[in-house]
């Protein structure tokens, strides 16, 4: 509340887990709506908007993810219309092709794309740390997912939960799918 009064804006990543909430749903609900209603950006999953919101969304599991595109989008129009003070919202997709290789995508992608997986933890955090550079940096929305989409993808590649790129150009190039050697 702090936050909003100075102004601040405010990001929400709902980032639901199941064994921290088991038996206090309704503090899990009350808390997070409070905290949503709050939010200009709202950062989810199909599960984290269903579970810990109460917004109907498609099914989760990450299978078929062509085909549950439009089902994000209605989603996130339901959360939209749920939370009006909100001005972004997002979430990644992710269809698990095999261990070593996952389609990866956001909500405004067109196509999910295939990227290479080396260790899938930290994909989704790479992409929030991505879309609120460039919220701060003041991209517009697409490019914010963008840049969103390249360090999540970027952070699956290496060992740690993190990706350390060396700056902007090297992370759109990323996006853009530019195999090239930048000296």
């Amino acid at each position: 509340r702090a936050a909003k009064a100075a102004g601040t804006k405010i990001s929400f990543d709902l980032n639901y887990r199941e064994s921290f909430w088991k038996g206090r749903e309704a503090e899990l609900r009350a808390a997070f709506t409070e905290i949503a209603s709050l939010a200009d950006i709202l950062i989810g999953n199909e599960e984290d908007f269903q579970l810990s919101l109460g917004i109907e969304g498609p099914e989760a599991g990450g299978k078929d993810l062509a085909a549950k595109i439009e089902g994000f989008k209605g989603m996130i129009a339901r959360v939209k219309q749920a939370f009006p003070n909100a001005h972004m919202f997002a979430t990644t997709l992710r269809e698990v092709v095999s261990a070593n290789e996952h389609l990866w995508g956001a909500i405004l992608l067109a196509q999910p794309r295939a990227i290479p997986v080396l260790d899938r933890i930290g994909g989704g955090d790479g992409f929030v740390g991505g879309l609120l550079y460039g919220v701060l940096k003041g991209f517009e929305a697409e490019k914010c997912l963008h840049f969103g989409w390249a360090t999540g993808a970027l952070a699956t590649t290496v060992l740690t939960d993190y990706a350390l790129p060396a700056d902007e150009d090297q992370v759109m190039s990323i996006w853009a799918g530019n195999a090239r050697v930048k000296r």
